[in-house]
């Protein structure tokens, strides 16, 4: 049934239909999600009802879902998105199965491998045509852009790797969110957040660049990326660990994160910023000291953090968590 995992953070949630009497399954589906993930309606037109299980796992920064089950159709209706309002995108990840969606008259259809990425605040119908598994990824709609470099306007979003980089694309997202789940330790909840937003986002450009769009240089990019994602934490890390580990030099690095408007280390520190102001100003968590939060993130002393954040966000550390707490 519903298991909560007794760590504050990351905090995870079970669900399982198994245990329960075939004709209630649905309504115990539907009344889980509302509080785990987004207000739905689900439907199944098997005798055995909705058989399926759920885990989810909300970090500081991100959301994440692995989902299995048999054939079966959910429905977010204009009326749910009222009634159950949620600022979000996600990203649906096509583990096993095949699957149609529709949102605002567009239809696609999915396979293993695929991924669609949705605004959740508009109507959609998502109907798995066998038995299925997703990873489900959330991030707010306000940080589509810095997480996958994608606009709103360009959803709902189609990725469907078209074979070899593609491919391998795919199962690196797989590894990445399935290795954390199966092992959910502290620094891999630091690490995950960064690691899947720098497949995700390679993954989107690719299809937003159209065919062809996956040269060595956006490779080299995504292995820089999830390098820092993995060492965020540590205040030790330079460009020139990221260079040696990703197997290019430093200049190459720069050049290419040039093209997206910054250098290796100010991506570095970036990254670094934004997690940190992520956590400091999250909503309904247990406060952190700033000086935790500071060392979590990889700054020198909470001094260096307050000056970084005060002149990223406009104010310091203190202000902007009372800010965010009303």
């Amino acid at each position: 049934m519903l298991a909560h995992s007794t760590c504050d953070s990351p905090c995870i949630t079970h669900a399982c239909t198994a245990p329960v009497a075939p004709g209630d399954r649905l309504s115990y589906w539907d009344r889980y999600s509302i509080d785990a993930l987004v207000g739905l309606r689900t439907t199944s037109q098997s005798p055995d009802g909705l058989v399926a299980r759920q885990t989810n796992v909300a970090l500081a920064t991100m959301g994440l879902a692995d989902i299995a089950g048999n054939a079966h159709a959910i429905e977010r209706s204009a009326h749910l998105v009222g009634m159950y309002p949620k600022d979000a995108v996600f990203a649906c990840h096509l583990v096993k199965g095949t699957a149609l969606f529709i949102q605002g008259g567009e239809q696609f259809r999915l396979a293993a491998g695929d991924t669609i990425v949705y605004d959740t605040r508009r109507p959609y119908t998502l109907a798995f045509l066998s038995d299925m598994q997703q990873f489900l990824v959330e991030i707010p709609v306000a940080e589509l852009d810095a997480c996958w470099g994608v606009r709103v306007d360009d959803l709902p979003l189609q990725i469907a790797p078209p074979g070899g980089v593609g491919a391998a694309l795919g199962a690196q997202l797989r590894r990445t969110l399935r290795g954390y789940l199966q092992a959910p330790t502290p620094e891999g909840s630091i690490a995950l957040p960064a690691c899947t937003h720098a497949v995700l986002r390679t993954m989107a450009q690719s299809r937003l660049r159209g065919p062809g769009a996956l040269p060595q240089s956006l490779l080299h990019l995504l292995a820089a990326r999830m390098h820092v994602a993995r060492h965020l934490h540590d205040p030790d890390l330079s460009p020139h660990d990221v260079a040696r580990a990703t197997g290019v030099s430093v200049r190459h690095l720069n050049r290419l994160f040039a093209r997206e408007g910054s250098s290796l280390a100010e991506h570095i520190w970036a990254q670094r910023t934004a997690m940190a102001y992520r956590e400091l100003v999250r909503p309904g968590a247990k406060p952190a000291a700033v000086g935790e939060i500071a060392f979590r993130w990889g700054f020198s002393s909470p001094a260096h953090f307050s000056r970084t954040i005060a002149a990223a966000y406009g104010a310091p550390p203190s202000a902007l968590r009372r800010k965010a707490q009303g």
